[in-house]
């Protein structure tokens, strides 16, 4: 199964990356390097790479620091505390689809935000959220951070739990505050959930689509094209399928080298008990 669906997709896309391949056309040949050539002279391709890039830096960066945050607030014992966890965790169980739907409703032009502003006669706040292009990627970031905020709440709590309580101890011995605690004893310890957090959420992001698709299709014009949906767009629409193949292949590059860079740097970093 696992050479079925992921080994033989993957070694068909580098190959269709070499060919000039159209459903709609019986005849298609091997062009060589032409796709990857075109690539680099392709100005929405790296509109679309630093979109994904720039979505990648907000969603890493906002779900580990507030992720670290919560997950302090809630590592404690009792029914209010567990009801809380599971209360953050709940949107990364919805569809991406889903999800789409439902902040679509929320961020429309009519939508439940700008409704709540003018009740609140905040009418000066309201904005085209997802129809304004300095506004769209931001507001895009705001649904996936709301949806993968929870995975990286529960990676912290696991690894808070984990920490041994003599550590604390010492440190009060040592006369240390909340801060020298946090500052040598919680955050140095957290470096295994750090590196879970980091990997996971820019690989996530990287392949992000559903949302992508259902918010915005990209647009407006290209303002939220991130490269998984401009390949899917590429190649299912426009039916350039080798063109397309030729993206993909550089995102399945770009995920690898990221996936190992980061795991190798931040590992390093980790301390171990």
């Amino acid at each position: 199964m696992y050479t079925v669906f992921i080994i033989v997709p993957i070694i068909l896309s580098i190959v269709y990356s070499f060919t000039n391949i159209n459903p709609l056309y019986p005849n298609w040949s091997f062009i060589g390097f032409r796709n990857y050539l075109d690539l680099f002279e392709d100005a929405g391709f790296w509109k679309a790479l630093g979109n994904t890039v720039t979505l990648a830096i907000l969603v890493t960066f906002a779900c580990n620091a507030l992720g670290i945050m919560i997950a302090m607030m809630l590592n404690f014992k009792g029914m209010l505390y567990n009801a809380l966890r599971s209360m953050f965790f709940a949107p990364q169980i919805l569809s991406a689809v889903i999800v789409g739907f439902i902040w679509s409703i929320i961020l429309t032009n009519d939508g439940i935000l700008n409704k709540i502003l003018s009740l609140l006669h905040l009418e000066f706040l309201k904005e085209s959220w997802l129809a304004n292009p300095d506004l769209a990627l931001y507001s895009v970031a705001a649904v996936i951070i709301w949806q993968m905020l929870g995975f990286s709440v529960v990676i912290y709590l696991a690894t808070l739990q984990s920490i041994p309580k003599d550590l604390y101890e010492a440190s009060d011995i040592d006369g240390g505050n909340r801060w020298d605690k946090f500052r040598h004893v919680t955050f140095p310890l957290l470096a295994p959930g750090i590196t879970i957090n980091i990997i996971m959420l820019l690989i996530t992001v990287f392949k992000i689509y559903d949302q992508i698709a259902v918010l915005t299709a990209g647009g407006p014009g290209t303002a939220t094209e991130v490269l998984a949906y401009k390949i899917v767009y590429t190649g299912f629409t426009k039916n350039e399928m080798g063109y397309g193949s030729s993206m993909s292949v550089m995102l399945f590059i770009l995920i690898g080298l990221l996936s190992v860079i980061s795991t190798t740097f931040l590992r390093k970093r980790e301390v171990e008990h």
